[in-house]
């Protein structure tokens, strides 16, 4: 089998779905007998049998005017063309575009996996409301407003046309790469209309199913008052702003619920989230912060549904397959990679049009309303039929094929 170089500038357990979905796709091919070496900016990256690591600060992560520098000088140092010589494929699943070129100049099949929108969209978001392919100068444009309303940072925001340049010149390095590996059919058209280019390299491979998951066969542990979880911190992305507007919607209708709130908050939001819950008296509203990977079943157990509002075109996101795995309800955004996946599951009924908090309470209401033998089947129903979808032996075949030169 052919060797593989993987370079990362995080990886799992360190950041998201992305990073567990690249340690599942590794763990995937070392079984399959590929010769594999991971080189990331992750100090404790997650063990998988057979697998060298190499870590090094020119990946650790930071913004993107620093880590092209630091890419620039990885890509020319002894010790990382060395590397290349030793391996026949490049595999690239995060964002270090500018090795492309190198890897290319020494023979390798380079495997680029896109977890977003990064070859085709500077913030490597798709907002619901930007159409699938747009001109360099609204790109522009939905770059300020990105640096603005997520990053929150005014030096960013006036860096922006500099850091601009430099996703341009990975727009080009990525043309290079010899196969692009898409997490679902919509994010693949999507890129092939912003980049034709890229069109003859885009593979659709799902994401594997995490193995906790296809064996986790505990029921619901349901309580009477109707509780509810949201894992997406305070993420302008994520809709963080429309749970807000939902929550004190309910709170004026006099809905009793319980929230558990998942992720990282800052002080001023936290302080909302207070007022809040001493504003209105039905509502609960427990806030647990980042918890490791292996808590997040626990809050599930008793969950009604999953509250995903984002406002991201996200292609495949992970906190939907977990949930459905575990038989809880996503309300979610009508977004491209939620579709994909509760498209002719009961669990379609419980989406809404990004953006809509007042479909956000209506879809809290309806979940409200079922009894427990309801949500019970509805979960199970979801799950069953996901499973078909994420067949895990078509994704190991395919995987095995795309990381074949």
């Amino acid at each position: 089998m052919p060797s593989i170089l993987v370079v990362s500038e995080i990886f799992y357990p360190e950041g998201g779905g992305a990073e567990k979905a690249t340690y599942l796709v590794l763990e995937i091919l070392a079984r399959h007998g590929f010769k594999i070496t991971v080189f990331t900016g992750s100090e404790k990256p997650a063990v998988i049998p057979g697998v060298k690591y190499y870590i090094t600060p020119y990946l650790k992560h930071t913004n993107r005017i620093v880590k092209f520098a630091h890419l620039e000088l990885l890509a020319n140092g002894r010790f990382f063309t060395k590397l290349l010589s030793e391996h026949e494929v490049l595999y690239i699943p995060l964002y270090a575009y500018p090795l492309i070129p190198v890897a290319k100049k020494k023979g390798l099949h380079v495997v680029v996996h896109v977890h977003n929108y990064m070859p085709v969209r500077y913030s490597s978001v798709k907002y619901f409301f930007e159409p699938d392919a747009i001109n360099i100068y609204d790109e522009l444009k939905l770059a300020v407003f990105h640096e603005y309303h997520v990053q929150r940072s005014l030096l960013r925001t006036l860096l922006s046309p500099l850091s601009f340049a430099i996703y341009l010149l990975g727009r080009k390095q990525v043309e290079k790469a010899d196969k692009l590996i898409c997490v679902s059919k919509k994010q693949a058209e999507i890129i092939a209309k912003s980049n034709p280019h890229l069109q003859d390299k885009i593979e659709v491979v799902y994401n594997p199913m995490p193995p906790e998951l296809l064996i986790h066969e505990s029921r619901k542990e349901l309580e009477d008052i109707p509780r509810f979880m949201y894992v997406g911190g305070d993420s302008y992305i994520k809709g963080f702003h429309i749970l807000l507007r939902a929550l004190k919607e309910l709170g004026k209708q006099g809905i009793k619920a319980k929230f558990i709130l998942v992720g990282s908050y800052s002080a001023r939001n936290l302080e909302i989230l207070k007022r809040l819950s001493k504003e209105y008296g039905n509502l609960e509203i427990q806030v647990v912060g980042k918890i490791r990977y292996e808590k997040i079943p626990e809050i599930h157990k008793k969950a009604w549904a999953l509250i995903f509002p984002s406002i991201s075109d996200e292609p495949l996101p992970y906190a939907i397959v977990e949930a459905i795995m575990l038989r809880t309800i996503p309300i979610a955004s009508k977004i491209e990679g939620v579709i994909e996946i509760v498209e002719r599951t009961p669990a379609i009924n419980f989406t809404f049009q990004p953006g809509d908090a007042v479909k956000v309470v209506e879809k809290i209401k309806a979940v409200s309303s079922l009894d427990r033998k309801d949500l019970e089947r509805i979960g199970s129903e979801t799950r069953e039929m996901i499973l078909r979808k994420f067949d895990l032996e078509s994704i190991n075949g395919e995987l095995t094929r795309v990381f074949t030169p």
